[in-house]
């Protein structure tokens, strides 16, 4: 984000709490998504209404509102009220964005609604910038439409997809960027008191240090300008920022409550990228047991939050036999001590001069489950908590698929936790297939 740009809403600053309100709502939306897919959420497509109703909030169908609104209620609490008769994927996405109000800390002291009256305070888009973020993080959430990675970005594409799953062109557009594996950027800007159309939001595809920056003026003869009426593409090779092209592809959506003015949302791309530019996973077919490279290793994998001993067939039990003081350093910081490990901790047992073993206690239970065992949101935990270890110590984590076994998760939400929160922020990460033909 801009450092010249500040941020001035009530609402948003104490939800911020001197953070970046756009990677904080983004983190939030996420936690709320992995919490609810953890119990039973799921999709595609992801039901909003039941996302709603699982967090806790009263749901009152009425035809005589324009889109959707949270009203409090006497108890402190809010009633999300929608109009039914609005077209599917707006209301989909209206019912999201009222959801990633209650992210909020004061979202139950007054109505909150996407309704033109709402605008009394000059500065509400700032709160309906970040609902919108937490909103498509919340219709397509980490590990979503996986194979979209492998998709051409355009704007036309976006406009083709968003009807193909029902969802909002901005949700589709920040989705793209996430699993993007080429330089680009989503972007949303609007009509500012100035008469210039200004930036309300870059978010990168990780690694990618976009030029661009929230605040910054949008050039007068930018096909940004172009895209004055709602479902308007336009599409340009500019320059924004000294003499670095960009490849602007851009949309005309619904202004902000209060405004007349369309914002517009696109995608910024680097017309001539270098194909090593982005961090990735290195996925390899090997065994973990024997992680690769020099230097100092984490050897990561998934335990239950039990003291029953790792047995079976799965990782954890190779790793025991191989590694017999990882499971008594495991027992000691747990059984002898008279407490079991929590969903989220991680244990770290030392076994060579370089390589440490990291057990992540991210399954609720052993044996045969109707549901999921994985728990996402306690992966997560693990991962920050590995994620601090190895750049403390300058070492490469090494990890099988974990969670995808006994665990029951779904492969594609854990391969994008592990991008979050390591490659993404630095730690180098190589997970290991085991050859069918190599044994359990």
């Amino acid at each position: 984000m801009s450092k010249k740009y500040k941020w001035t809403n009530p609402s948003v600053l104490r939800f911020a709490q001197g953070e970046d309100p756009v990677a904080k709502i983004e983190r939030a939306s996420r936690e709320l998504a992995l919490q609810a897919m953890d119990e039973g959420w799921q999709g595609p497509p992801f039901d909003p209404l039941a996302l709603a109703q699982w967090r806790g909030l009263k749901l009152d169908a009425r035809g005589d509102i324009p889109d959707a609104r949270l009203v409090p209620t006497s108890d402190g609490k809010s009633i999300l009220q929608y109009n039914p008769l609005r077209p599917r994927g707006r209301l989909r996405f209206s019912i999201a964005h009222e959801i990633a109000h209650t992210l909020l800390p004061d979202h139950a002291q007054q109505v909150r609604n996407r309704a033109v009256e709402d605008a009394s305070q000059a500065d509400n888009w700032q709160l309906e910038v970040l609902c919108n973020i937490g909103a498509a993080e919340l219709l397509m959430p980490l590990g979503s439409f996986a194979d979209l990675a492998a998709e051409p970005v355009s704007i036309q594409k976006v406009m083709d997809i968003r009807k193909q799953y029902d969802v909002s062109v901005e949700a589709c557009i920040i989705r793209l960027v996430k699993l993007a594996t080429t330089p680009m950027a989503a972007i949303c800007a609007s009509m500012h008191k100035d008469g210039q159309y200004r930036i309300d939001y870059v978010i990168p595809a990780a690694g990618w240090k976009c030029p661009v920056g929230v605040g910054q003026a949008i050039p007068a003869t930018s096909v940004i300008n172009e895209a004055t009426t709602i479902g308007f593409t336009a599409t340009g090779r500019e320059v924004w920022v000294g003499d670095m092209e960009l490849q602007v592809e851009c949309v005309a959506l619904a202004p902000y409550p209060g405004s007349a003015d369309p914002r517009v949302v696109g995608i910024l791309l680097d017309p001539e990228p270098r194909q090593d530019q982005l961090p990735t996973i290195q996925e390899v077919d090997g065994d973990a047991l024997q992680p690769r490279g020099a230097g100092k290793k984490v050897l990561a994998h998934v335990v239950p939050n039990t003291t029953v001993i790792w047995g079976g067939h799965g990782f954890a039990s190779a790793l025991r036999r191989k590694f017999p003081q990882t499971w008594e350093s495991f027992m000691g910081e747990t059984a002898t001590a008279k407490r079991c490990p929590a969903l989220g901790e991680v244990f770290l047992a030392k076994v060579s001069e370089d390589v440490t073993v990291a057990h992540m206690v991210a399954q609720q239970g052993i044996g045969p489950s109707k549901t999921q065992r994985l728990r996402y949101a306690a992966l997560a935990q693990c991962l920050q908590a590995v994620r601090e270890h190895a750049l403390g110590s300058g070492a490469t984590v090494h990890m099988p698929r974990v969670g995808t076994g006994h665990g029951g998760a779904q492969w594609p939400v854990i391969r994008e936790l592990i991008s979050e929160e390591l490659v993404d922020k630095g730690v180098k990460t190589t997970v290991y297939r085991l050859p069918a033909n190599a044994g359990a």
